[in-house]
């Protein structure tokens, strides 16, 4: 999940339209929160509903009243219409390839809001993609990336690879950071830096203006897990590897955590924050 090392590479990034968008872009969206200017997400890696069915997770979330959430290893077909309706939710996106190939492995979104020009983002090849849509929060305009990343660890050309596949993105984000404003979500296969461990791959993020919302919350991801939910002896194992990132600049995470259930749904726990826009 982390590395000593990161290999250059020249990389460009292409981008085709996923398979499903429900609305589209209105002059004023507002989250009905009370708080202008401020969206709650979540990403959740539900390991292809194996553990717990659409009904099941989404009644178990619909009275955290999250304004968008990003699902990694989603069921295709109207797994995520499903939920989402539950929850309050109802403008989805499927993306069109499924993670490594793998059935049932989509990254989706699920929003309160329109969404908007959905395209489906390689990293490097259809095995690994970012799901990405648009949405309109209080007239301010946000980019969603729902991701899975891929997991080096078999031997040295497969983190390669792997890396790769993380600068492609990263250097695709980096290229529009200037005229979007990203949200970025799922999991991400890799632990953020601490005080004992510098990430290469987390710090490709920071340096383009991105970052994860533990920072700024002062949250010790040292001390919690996302992975490894269903085993109770590896809670708090340090395996923080689903995230939120976003752009520094311009928003602030106000609240945010790993959500904690009485039983778990899946081998991932889920992870949200509440962002606002700096005025």
């Amino acid at each position: 999940m982390w590395y000593d090392k990161c290999k250059g590479a020249n990389v460009l990034a292409s981008s085709i339209l996923v398979l499903l968008c429900c609305g589209t872009p209105t002059e004023h969206q507002s989250t009905g929160n009370d708080h202008p200017g401020q969206v709650k997400v979540a990403a959740y890696n539900v390991e292809y509903s194996k553990n717990a069915t659409a009904l099941e997770i989404g009644e178990a979330l619909k009275d955290h009243d999250y304004d968008i959430i990003c699902f990694s290893e989603a069921p295709g077909g109207n797994w995520t219409k499903e939920i989402g309706t539950l929850m309050g939710l109802p403008h989805t996106v499927v993306g069109k390839y499924s993670t490594a190939g793998h059935q049932d492995k989509f990254k989706t979104i699920a929003s309160r809001f329109p969404l908007y020009e959905p395209v489906e983002v390689l990293m490097g090849d259809t095995l690994h993609t970012a799901t990405r849509a648009k949405v309109k929060v209080d007239n301010q305009e946000l980019v969603i990336y729902s991701v899975h990343f891929p997991f080096g660890w078999r031997d040295q050309a497969h983190v390669d690879e792997t890396t790769h596949k993380v600068q492609t993105l990263v250097q695709y984000l980096s290229d529009r950071q200037e005229k979007e404003l990203a949200i970025v979500a799922g999991d991400f296969n890799f632990i953020p830096i601490n005080a004992d461990t510098v990430n290469l791959y987390h710090q490709m993020f920071t340096e383009i203006g991105l970052d994860v919302t533990w920072t700024a919350l002062g949250i010790d991801c040292t001390r919690l897990n996302t992975y490894n939910a269903l085993e109770p002896a590896d809670d708090g194992n340090g395996e923080v590897i689903d995230h939120i990132m976003y752009n520094t600049n311009m928003m602030k995470p106000v609240a945010g955590n790993v959500l904690e259930m009485e039983k778990h749904l899946s081998d991932h726990k889920l992870v949200w924050a509440t962002l606002e826009l700096k005025e």
